[in-house]
């Protein structure tokens, strides 16, 4: 069952032991090499299967893009931060825009089909079918996305 869309208007909590922290200007160009440095970060602490690494990409994908087009609206002197955190098994990825956020009626109805039709809104159903941690504060400014490792 899919994980519910919440977005908060509350400040994000901390995250637990921070393995990775990068800040870095709104380039979508930058989007592969950061992909590829948080999925080496969990691989090298053992928190990513072979087998996960194409939904952790779906899911990195649709936060990065969403954070720099989206909040930060395509201006590359505005930063994305990123940090990779763990508690246990668990790892969580926090995503910092410096946008005014979003409503979940801006997002098209996860239960409607259809909306897999659309050109937008599609990589927040696919985030929810696989994380089992996902929520939006700041209004959606901040994300944090998480997996327990032992799936």
């Amino acid at each position: 069952m899919p994980l519910p869309l919440t977005v908060l208007v509350d400040e994000p909590p901390e995250l637990p032991t921070v393995l990775w922290q990068r800040t870095v200007p709104s380039r979508l160009e930058l989007k592969a090499e950061l992909m590829e440095q948080i999925a080496a970060v969990l691989t090298d602490h053992g928190l990513l299967s072979e087998d996960d690494g194409p939904w952790l990409a779906l899911c990195l994908d649709e936060a990065i893009v969403n954070g720099m087009l989206h909040g930060n609206e395509a201006d590359e002197t505005v930063p994305l931060q990123l940090t990779i955190g763990v508690r246990d098994r668990r790892w969580l990825i926090r995503i910092d825009d410096q946008g005014d956020g979003f409503t979940p009626d801006d997002v098209p109805d996860q239960e409607d089909t259809d909306s897999l039709l659309l050109e937008h809104g599609r990589g927040i159903r696919l985030m929810r079918e696989w994380l089992d941690e996902l929520c939006y504060y700041r209004r959606g400014s901040t994300i944090i996305m998480g997996r327990d490792a032992r799936h």
